[in-house]
Parts: C-alpha cells; sequence; structure tokens
C-alpha cells in the first residue's frame, strides 16, 4: 500500500546524522559510504556526492581516539551493534563529537550487507564536561594543575613506571623571601608574581611535563621519560629564567629568586611519596645553602 510518502524522505529530514556503508571491505577504500542524509553535510562540511563513494576515515584524523576506532572495527568484523562517543572532524578541520550507534543491516537471506550509523551531535555537552573537568583539576589563580590533581598523574605515571619500567624526574620549585613580596606590594601584586613564574613556567616546559601549583608560592614539575641528570639543567636554566623575571604590576618592578629541588624515580621506589620526600629534601637543602640555586636528592 502506497500511503504518499517514502521513509526515506523522513530520514533525509531526520535532526539525527544518518550514514549507511557498505558491510564489506572494512580495510581501505572500505567500507563503502553509501547514502548519507542532509544532518550529515550539514554538520561535516561535505555534500552528499563528497561522502558517497568514500570511507567514514575521511571525517577522523590524529585527534581521533584509535581506542575507540578499534572498539568499532572490532564491533563490524563481528557484524554487532555497537555504541559510542568519538571525536571526528568537520570539513574546516573544526572537531566535533557524536553520540554514534551502529546496527548492522541485514538481507532477506540474514546476511548483513550493510551498516548504519546513527549519530547525534553532542559537541556542546562534551566541551562543558571537559571544561568542568578542567576547572576541576586546574589552580584558579595560576592556571596549573592543583595538587589533587597533580597527586593523581604523579601516582598513575609510579604505578605505570613500576609495572612496565621506565623513569621520571620532579622539579620543586620555590620562591625566596615570598613573604617579603606579599608584605611589601601587597598580595595583589604577590598573585600577579606568582601568574608570571607559572607562565613562564609553561613556556619552559615541555608539553608533556605536568606543571602545578602545589601550595602559595610552591610550584612542582613532573618530566615524564627525563632523568636527574637532564631534570638539573632544566632546573638550571628555569632558575636563570626566573632571576632574570621583571615582574611589573601596580607600578612596582618586582624582582625573585627561586630554589629548586630535584630528584627522580628510583628503581627501589614503590610509591610516588618516596620521590616527593627526596625532592621536597633537596629543595630545603638550596635552601639551607643560600637560596637561589639547584639542588638534587
Amino acid at each position: 500500500m502506497n500511503d504518499g510518502f517514502d521513509f526515506r524522505d523522513i530520514i533525509d529530514e531526520a535532526e539525527d546524522i544518518v550514514m549507511v556503508t557498505k558491510a564489506w571491505p572494512l580495510s581501505s577504500p572500505g567500507p563503502e559510504i553509501v547514502y548519507v542524509n542532509k544532518a550529515f553535510t550539514d554538520l561535516t562540511g561535505y555534500s552528499a556526492a563528497e561522502a558517497i563513494g568514500k570511507n567514514p576515515r575521511m571525517l577522523q584524523s590524529s585527534g581521533t581516539d584509535p581506542a575507540a576506532t578499534s572498539e568499532i572495527r572490532t564491533a563490524l568484523e563481528s557484524k554487532e551493534s555497537i555504541r559510542k562517543i568519538i571525536k571526528n572532524f568537520h570539513k574546516n578541520g573544526d572537531e566535533y563529537w557524536l553520540d554514534m550507534n551502529i546496527i548492522p543491516l541485514r538481507n532477506n537471506a540474514g546476511e548483513v550487507t550493510h551498516f548504519a550509523a546513527i549519530e547525534r551531535d553532542i559537541t556542546d555537552q562534551v566541551i562543558l564536561q571537559l571544561e568542568l573537568e578542567r576547572q576541576s583539576a586546574t589552580d584558579p589563580l595560576s592556571g596549573l594543575l592543583n595538587r589533587r590533581a597533580f597527586n593523581s598523574v604523579l601516582d598513575a605515571t609510579t604505578a605505570k613506571v613500576i609495572k612496565t619500567g621506565g623513569i621520571y624526574s620532579i622539579i620543586m620549585i620555590d620562591l625566596d623571601n615570598f613573604k617579603w613580596v606579599n608584605d611589601t606590594y601587597g598580595h595583589d601584586a604577590g598573585d600577579h608574581v606568582i601568574k608570571s613564574i607559572s607562565v613562564l613556567c609553561q613556556r619552559v616546559f615541555r608539553e608533556q611535563d605536568h606543571i602545578c601549583r602545589y601550595g602559595g608560592d610552591e610550584i612542582v614539575v613532573l618530566l615524564p621519560n627525563v632523568r636527574r641528570k637532564e631534570a638539573i639543567s632544566v632546573a638550571e636554566r628555569v632558575r636563570i629564567q626566573i632571576d632574570d623575571l621583571s615582574v611589573v604590576t601596580a607600578g612596582y618592578d618586582i624582582s625573585v629568586t627561586a630554589s629548586l629541588g630535584v630528584s627522580a624515580f628510583c628503581g627501589n621506589d614503590d610509591q610516588s611519596l618516596a620521590v616527593l620526600k627526596r625532592v621536597d629534601n633537596a629543595l630545603y637543602q638550596a635552601k639551607a645553602d643560600g637560596r637561589n640555586r639547584v639542588r638534587f636528592n
């Protein structure tokens, strides 16, 4: 019976993204896209003509989670349904997140011939969640990791190193006579100094290093895959740059120095606390030896 409409017309105009691919081959150049609806073209920036005949990897890049794509591939090989949240990329390079539900489509003989991906754009929700997670892990003054988040990263790194082998070092930075800065110039000026030192650290350390405002004027940095000798060299470079730094705020030109301690994971360490104790002792020694210097333990 023809009631005057085609179900495809409904899918074409649906708010959710719909994409259909052939079930085989899964490896490039497959799985071949055979259908996309208007919501797909609106979200991705690709026209139907640009997408059909290609494969869904056209929407992915190095920023797409390989674990998610691996799970999807395993499900498709088993001809099973799967639901995943995945990050894809617009034609112009902008990223977006999808709640993706992939289901196998069977012919009259029960054979899986196609896969249908029904997807919902959840970019706004994911961005909000990521921002809330960032705020919960960040010190509001410096923008660095807070102590709780840093300890979590350090514990995870230590557990991994103990299990699989590897190295890391820690640098602890403490400003010299910082109470005098607050007492002389005021706490607003002191906060500006902390922010300036934090920016300096973000510039000097690598992207993969974990920088934390551990408390007050104390900054701790975890350097994965760095030996103590190299960490000492980095610490000395940081010390010199802090010594050369001039912080201008509220009409004042404030100069500060810092003492730094360095330590590294040792093969007989069974927890991160052991490394933190050694680096704290090294910092104490730098203070005792006259400040504005690097010591290691």
